[in-house]
């Protein structure tokens, strides 16, 4: 008696394996723009914490250099603190279908509060990918 697969079963288990990679790769290119996309709020989430605590400290807000911020490097963003705002702009040729647009925060001071402006500086492609934002 001779001991092994058949060829149906082997066809079988080649055909459930190409329908499982078939829907998990569209799947993975999806996850890995929103893990691109998710650097920007952490970066930004990050520059309104020093700036705060900045404010709180000297009672005006301060240049990313008197904050204490550095720019990161990074591969999807660019970053430009100006005065009390901090723009994240999409670098190079963007990521999954995400090619350009910005996210901009800007301080004010009086109250401590930070205005988040992605409906009009952001590009509709990217808006999917930007978590809670």
């Amino acid at each position: 008696m001779q001991k092994g697969f058949t060829l149906i079963e082997l066809m079988v288990v080649i055909v459930i394996i190409g329908i499982l990679s078939a829907l998990a790769i569209p799947k993975m290119f999806g996850v890995s723009a929103k893990a691109k996309a998710a650097e920007a709020p952490g970066v930004i989430a990050n520059w309104e914490t020093l700036q705060s605590a900045y404010a709180q400290e000297t009672g005006a807000g301060g240049a990313a250099a008197a904050i204490g911020f550095q720019n990161p490097t990074s591969m999807w963003f660019t970053y430009v603190p100006v005065a009390l705002n901090i723009t994240a702009t999409v670098a190079g040729s963007g990521f999954g279908n995400c090619t350009a647009g910005n996210i901009k925060s800007t301080y004010a001071v009086a109250g401590d509060t930070f205005d988040h402006v992605t409906g009009t500086t952001i590009v509709a492609s990217c808006k999917s990918y930007i978590p809670n934002y």
